[in-house]
């Protein structure tokens, strides 16, 4: 019998608390503040959430999806990953914080 493969994704309620740290002084998932509301974010187009304001850079980029790897690329560097962007936020360097924060905003 061939091992079970590892299920893929993050911890929420890890990602819950990293969420709380570093994303909601400007960021809820209900409604929009300095930054976007990112419940429901997700597998939505890119600068798609509706009444925010969105930097050129965001909207440039409204073609692609908020897909895993693309929420990966983003929290781990906006700047790396669509430049020009409004966020001041350097990115989130751990891979499995990032991972786990990604499963929050799914669940």
């Amino acid at each position: 019998m061939p091992p079970k493969k590892k299920k893929a994704g993050g911890d929420p309620g890890n990602g819950e608390k990293i969420f709380k740290n570093l994303c909601s002084g400007c960021h809820s998932l209900s409604a929009h503040s300095t930054g976007p509301a990112l419940g429901g974010l997700p597998g939505e187009y890119i600068a798609s959430g509706e009444g925010f304001d969105y930097s050129n850079a965001l909207q440039a980029k409204a073609t692609l999806k908020w897909t895993d790897g693309n929420l990966d690329k983003w929290l781990a560097s906006p700047a790396g990953f669509i430049p020009g962007n409004a966020m001041a936020f350097a990115g989130i360097a751990s891979m499995k914080d990032r991972s786990d924060l990604i499963a929050y905003l799914k669940a």
